[in-house]
């Protein structure tokens, strides 16, 4: 019995000195305290070390997107860490203001394309998107050396929309002359503003870094909704002045927030007719280009006016025949966004002149319905390409 007795007791002491008894520790004090963490974090330290270092050596001489990328390593580096000792986020927060000045220095300008004889910035049109008159987001990188600018080559340049949306190249770097083009296939919207920007952004494994203050913006603005009317009311003897129709065009195309002038269609002569079938070089020889961007042709014409004969009996009574068209035109291209006419409109009087008016009047009341009808039809146009 004191055999098995002392067999069992050696049997409890061995187990004990095999596994000892543990006191569980905070979690921070494990991890600050855990060999592996500390060996990862010197590891990365002495990466970052290296790559501050290359970094600041590279903008000495001059090769300054390499240099950048070297700095925005060490932020990558101190960003996969969990977890880092001051070591660490010092050498992180020296690159960080490296960063900063470099930002300082660095200069995004737009393409020369882009500024007037002024160097003022322009303003692409969303209707010149995609064809050969549109302007790409252009930019060019320099940098201050203190002793002047040079033109940084290799540099990324990230192009995003900030305001609408499309197709477009995202990412280019910049050229031997510090140029960098993006290429817009389309806009989403040709009635919208859209606003496309271009910033130097690094991407060192898989942590994006955006020079702050490096960034240029590209404005694409559809045309103004200026607009001048120009009107025509003519009969088989001649010119009615003023146009009965005009005040009806005007009031009714108010709900299409047209920014309208007049313009007296008589003083355009025979050259009325070709703006009114949208041939390009009447509409440009107008010279109204910079000031408007739609022209509303409105044309109201009588084409008869004959006393009523009944059966072999003269009465005085006289009738009208007339028809109104309305046109929008667009002065950029002369392209015909919009036409509506009504036509064969009765009129009728007790002299000729009168039975004019009231054929003018009649036509105006009845393109004033058919533009309220039309619209939404019409707004749709405006944001045609």
């Amino acid at each position: 019995m004191r055999r098995i007795y002392a067999i069992a007791v050696l049997a409890v002491l061995l187990v004990s000195c095999a596994t000892p008894a543990k006191t569980p520790a905070p979690a921070q004090d494990t991890a600050a305290k855990s060999p592996a963490a500390a060996e990862t974090g010197g590891e990365a330290g002495a990466r970052m070390r290296e790559y501050l270092s290359n970094g600041l050596a590279k903008i000495n001489e001059g090769s300054v997107t390499e240099g950048i990328r070297q700095l925005v390593a060490v932020l990558a580096e101190r960003q996969a860490l969990a977890s880092a000792p001051q070591e660490v986020r010092d050498i992180a927060g020296r690159a960080e203001a490296e960063l900063t000045k470099l930002g300082a220095a660095l200069s995004l300008d737009s393409g020369l394309e882009w500024v007037d004889a002024n160097k003022n910035q322009l303003t692409g049109s969303v209707l010149d998107v995609g064809s050969p008159k549109g302007i790409q987001p252009s930019v060019i990188l320099s940098y201050n050396m203190g002793r002047g600018r040079t033109l940084v080559a290799g540099a990324p340049i990230l192009f995003e929309f900030v305001k609408g949306g499309g197709v477009l190249t995202a990412s280019v770097s910049t050229n031997e002359y510090g140029q960098a083009t993006c290429s817009i296939a389309r806009l989403d919207s040709q009635s919208q503003e859209s606003v496309i920007r271009g910033a130097l952004v690094y991407t060192v494994n898989g942590f994006m870094y955006k020079v702050q203050g490096v960034q240029r913006d590209f404005v694409y603005a559809p045309p103004s909704r200026r607009a001048t009317i120009l009107v025509l009311e003519r009969h088989p003897k001649g010119l009615n002045q003023p146009p009965i129709i005009l005040d009806a065009v005007y009031n009714t195309l108010k709900g299409v927030a047209f920014d309208f002038s007049h313009y007296d269609g008589v003083l355009m002569g025979e050259a009325f007719m070709n703006v009114f079938s949208g041939e390009p070089k009447a509409i440009q020889s107008l010279g109204m280009q910079k000031d408007v961007s739609y022209l509303v042709m409105v044309l109201n014409d009588c084409i008869a006016v004959n006393q009523v004969v009944l059966d072999g009996k003269t009465y005085n009574i006289f009738k009208s025949q007339t028809t109104a068209t309305t046109r929008l035109i667009r002065v950029a291209d002369g392209k015909i966004l919009y036409s509506a006419a009504v036509q064969g409109v009765q009129g009728q009087g007790g002299d000729t002149g009168k039975a004019l008016l009231d054929g003018f009047r009649k036509a105006a009341e009845a393109m004033s319905g058919k533009l309220s009808k039309d619209l939404p039809e019409i707004s749709a146009a405006l944001a045609k390409k």
